[in-house]
């Protein structure tokens, strides 16, 4: 077989790749020990497995069963579905992605997707230029659960939970929500539905909140910010570390995403009780 058979033939086994659901629980459950063997570039969709009814989430693998080679992970945050790929043959994860999307979603809606940049490159050769972030590492908290101790918060301040009243200027302190309409209904969703933490100034009437952090339905944490004239006082650490408890307190590990770039931000989180596990992900842009 010359080289330009060679590509048709693989071009027509690559067009008859599909998704398929997995929706028996046994079925779901098999899949660890694919995903188990790739850790931590699987840890989303182990966790996503175990919040999958809570989530109301859909599971699809390639055709290969039980020896799969792909799982991909899909759930809504609000009106935004999140998808998470993966798969050890990138181009074909991408084949079986681009099904999913296509099935999922109609032509006016647009997923948030988390995975390797190989995946988004091989998506853009089947036509679907997503555009995606600087890399990130993947974090984990690794630290022992009984040594937490968030220390006591200086004078002038109080720790809570985002007040209704403050939304809109949380939202309006994400930078990459300034100029995406999605990504302010997903921090909308996150605040309403999932653990926050908020330190608020007292010495303003009424108090307003100076430093927070939000989290997803899989305790992955975002919008991690505090007001430059309250830095360098603790605030984030604190904040960090009362989200920390409220996601375990739901039976998960946190895990949060730094860029590769944010040295500061690594350094942080490692003192936070995080760890480096050196994979990388990017996420989609709206």
């Amino acid at each position: 077989m010359n080289k330009v058979n060679e590509i048709k033939q693989k071009r027509l086994q690559m067009e008859k790749l599909t998704a398929i659901e997995v929706v028996d629980d046994s079925k779901r459950e098999e899949l660890k020990g694919f995903l188990y063997k790739h850790l931590p570039d699987t840890i989303e969709i182990i966790r996503g497995l175990k919040l999958a009814k809570e989530l109301n989430a859909k599971v699809f693998t390639d055709d290969s069963w039980p020896d799969v080679k792909t799982v991909i992970y899909t759930y809504n945050e609000g009106e935004i579905t999140i998808i998470y790929p993966f798969g050890t043959d990138n181009s074909k994860t991408a084949v079986i992605l681009k099904s999913v999307i296509d099935s999922l979603l109609e032509n006016a809606q647009q997923p948030m997707i988390t995975g390797s940049e190989d995946v988004f490159q091989e998506l853009k050769k089947l036509g679907m230029d997503q555009k995606f972030t600087v890399p990130t590492f993947r974090y984990v908290y690794t630290q022992d659960n009984t040594k937490i101790n968030r220390p006591a918060l200086p004078e002038g301040y109080t720790i809570d939970s985002i007040h209704s009243s403050d939304v809109e200027y949380v939202v309006s302190k994400w930078n990459l929500a300034k100029n995406s309409l999605k990504f302010k209904q997903l921090i909308r969703h996150f605040i309403a539905h999932h653990p926050n933490a908020a330190i608020y100034d007292t010495s303003t009437e009424p108090p307003r909140p100076v430093s927070w952090s939000l989290s997803s339905g899989l305790g992955i944490h975002f919008h991690l910010f505090t007001d430059e004239e309250h830095r360098r006082k603790g605030l984030a650490f604190m904040v960090i570390t009362e989200m920390t408890q409220k996601i375990l307190a739901k039976g998960i590990t946190p895990v949060c995403y730094v860029y590769i770039d944010n040295i500061k931000g690594q350094k942080f989180f490692e003192f936070s009780g995080y760890t480096n596990t050196g994979s990388l992900v990017v996420h989609q842009k709206f």
